[in-house]
């Protein structure tokens, strides 16, 4: 497998606390698969405060309570990030205002920090990731 690393988007940490989520299995298995085979996954802050506000404020989801717990989870494994963190720069080349509304900022945050930091897969399920040049972490377990 190439690298150890592997980026989580909030579709995933969404996926992986909300039971309810038509993706839960799947984010259960492929999580588990990472942690079997110490694959490292990197949730960036930023992309922690997404999902946490989509579970607080998203209206078919509507869990603040899950925002809260994966805040306060957050907090008990953050540590000094093990990639560089610093891609402004990459975001604002990367990001085009003419994308589709789907191809959100953070989108694009998370592809920087893959490109910047040398990350093939992505913990996702968001086509975008596969025509930017990321493999999604599902295709591990294939």
């Amino acid at each position: 497998m190439p690298g150890n690393k592997v980026i989580v988007d909030s579709d995933a940490l969404i996926g992986l606390l909300n039971e309810t989520d038509q993706l839960h299995k799947r984010c259960i298995a492929i999580f588990s698969f990472l942690n079997e085979n110490n694959l490292e996954t990197i949730a960036p802050y930023a992309i922690v405060l997404e999902a946490a506000t989509a579970l607080a404020r998203d209206k078919t989801i509507k869990r603040p309570d899950l925002a809260h717990k994966l805040l306060q989870d957050y907090v008990s494994i953050e540590d000094k990030p093990n990639y560089d963190p610093n891609v402004s720069y990459l975001v604002a080349k990367l990001y085009n205002p003419s994308t589709s509304k789907k191809n959100t900022p953070f989108d694009h945050f998370v592809l920087a920090i893959a490109k910047k930091n040398n990350i093939a897969y992505v913990f996702s399920f968001d086509s975008f990731y596969k025509k930017n040049g990321l493999n999604l972490a599902e295709e591990l377990i294939k």
